[in-house]
């Protein structure tokens, strides 16, 4: 029975990684036990359930049957666990926790001590980077990112609504001028955010009108000659001048109030927002400590979040 059960466990990993090497990663086993348990379990049911080649991987129609089943034991034994740590007085061990770096540098960090101190027994581990993230594969217990598309599958709690402002230094203002239109825009350098995700060179506004008619849109397709895919990149490249930032407001402190950034088009609206969330998996019983540091989050951001003071 318990060799049956491990045999599936192999299976159900290897069937989300859609990989023998990202499930031997997963398992924390060497590629070769991944097949090994493979074979034997093929072996052991008479039924092909893997057609692999040196360059493909896909389930069979049995293999997909039974992959259904698989994924439902995997799961009982996680909600078995999650159900213990939920029932638990203290929390204690690892938390591993994705967070998008520069929203981390500025509103989690600088507070991580206060965590510890209430749950000193918990060790906590921080992966921080701003692409799409694979929880699975990266042996997460909870991701805190920015998208407009939370992976499917999982638990996706939303936080707040992140907003932009156009901004740029005096001494960039001194040099080259002020917009007053978003059509201006087209003669000015543009600092834009490119990953291999996202390429966010083309910036929408919106202006409310005086009278019943419809707003006023406008969307244009900037450029400049700096393009980078950090948040505070951007930040730092504006405030040294080197051209107009379309910036998350959660960047921002007195940057505006001490004079150091001007902000731009203050009567246009920038439409894009990139919603926060937590995802996580699904649990019938979500682990105390998940909880715990989504609350801490929660808590330190407010709500409204205060960082969306910087527009007042």
């Amino acid at each position: 029975m318990i060799k049956k059960a491990q045999q599936m466990i192999v299976f159900n990993a290897l069937t989300k990684q859609q990989s023998f090497t990202k499930a031997a990663q997963l398992l924390d086993i060497s590629r070769t036990q991944v097949s090994k348990q493979i074979q034997q379990l093929e072996e052991r049911l008479g039924v092909q359930l893997v057609q692999r080649t040196t360059r493909s991987f896909a389930l069979t129609e049995e293999g997909q049957r039974f992959a259904v089943h698989c994924e439902n034991i995997a799961s009982e034994i996680n909600d078995a666990e999650s159900e213990l740590l939920e029932v638990s007085d203290t929390m204690q061990g690892l938390l591993r926790v994705g967070i998008a770096q520069s929203f981390a540098r500025h509103h989690i960090a600088p507070f991580i001590s206060e965590f510890h101190e209430k749950y000193p027994q918990l060790d906590l581990e921080l992966s921080l980077f701003d692409h799409r993230v694979d929880l699975i594969a990266e042996q997460l217990d909870l991701w805190i990112g920015m998208t407009d598309s939370p992976p499917e599958g999982f638990v996706a709690r939303h936080l707040a609504d992140c907003h932009f402002v156009l901004a740029a230094s005096p001494d960039y203002l001194a040099r080259n001028g002020v917009p007053y239109t978003p059509e201006d825009l087209s003669a000015h350098n543009c600092i834009t955010y490119y990953s291999r995700e996202r390429k966010d060179n083309v910036w929408s506004f919106t202006k409310a009108t005086t009278d019943d008619q419809e707003n006023t849109n406008v969307q244009l397709k900037v450029k400049g000659n700096f393009r980078v895919d950090s948040a505070d990149a951007i930040l730092d490249a504006t405030l040294t001048g080197n051209g107009v930032g379309y910036l998350a407001t959660y960047l921002l402190e007195k940057e505006f109030s001490e004079g150091k950034l001007v902000r731009l088009l203050p009567d246009w609206t920038l439409t894009q927002h990139m919603p926060l969330y937590a995802v996580y998996p699904r649990y019938k019983f979500l682990p105390k400590k998940v909880h715990a540091f989504i609350e801490f989050v929660r808590h330190h951001i407010g709500e409204p979040v205060y960082w969306d003071n910087v527009l007042r």
